[in-house]
């Protein structure tokens, strides 16, 4: 039986890359959720 260490790589490599997007995207949508709050927060001041 051969082995396959080459798509058990890809495969953890692709999760990776996937997952360091999403976390990406959850600090980008923070980000504007904080400033959005501000926003209103200053508005109403």
């Amino acid at each position: 039986m051969p082995d396959h260490w080459g798509f058990v790589f890809a495969a953890y490599g692709i999760a990776a890359v996937v997952l360091f997007g999403y976390w990406r995207r959850l600090i980008r949508r923070h980000a504007e959720l904080s400033a959005l709050k501000a926003r209103r927060e200053a508005k109403r001041s």
